[in-house]
């Protein structure tokens, strides 16, 4: 049930702030991958089974929103989501820059992940957006780095 309250408070941040960087961006996607940050951060704070739910919904919203084939983004979060969660239990991701490359690595992985199902199964070609697209991965890390290091440090006040 907390999981899944949550979930739902995590999900209406990650596409209100989708929403406001949206218009930013211009002709370009967002830089930043709201959603996969997201993903990313609650399957390491709540474990892999939230995570892969969490990154299955993520996944099908954005799925929503690109009006491409439904499912390719759902798939790619959910396996990052899973994998956050298993790998955040294993090692210790508590330093800053340990958590910057665990999420660089899952940003990449997910990332790659979704082009190369978008290569195999889209229809309509690859949006480079001049070539942005592909400081996503590195981008969506340092935010993700960042945010997990606020919120350790938020909770880690709170408890005492």
């Amino acid at each position: 049930m907390k999981d899944g309250l949550y979930g739902g408070a995590a999900l209406v941040a990650a596409y209100l702030l989708f929403c406001l960087l949206r218009p930013l961006s211009g002709t370009l996607d967002p830089v930043v991958d709201v959603f996969t940050a997201a993903v990313l951060l609650f399957g390491a704070f709540r474990g892999e089974i939230p995570g892969a739910v969490f990154g299955a919904v993520c996944g099908l919203l954005v799925d929503a929103f690109s009006l491409g084939v439904f499912g390719l983004a759902g798939l790619s979060l959910t396996a990052g989501g899973y994998l956050a969660g298993t790998i955040s239990r294993k090692i210790n991701i508590q330093a800053f820059f340990r958590s910057l490359l665990f999420f660089l690595i899952l940003s990449a992985g997910t990332f790659a992940a979704w082009t190369g199902l978008v290569a195999l199964i889209g229809r309509s070609p690859m949006p480079w957006a001049g070539g942005w697209i592909l400081a996503r991965p590195a981008v969506t890390a340092v935010a993700a780095a960042l945010l997990y290091d606020f919120v350790r440090r938020l909770k880690t006040r709170h408890d005492r």
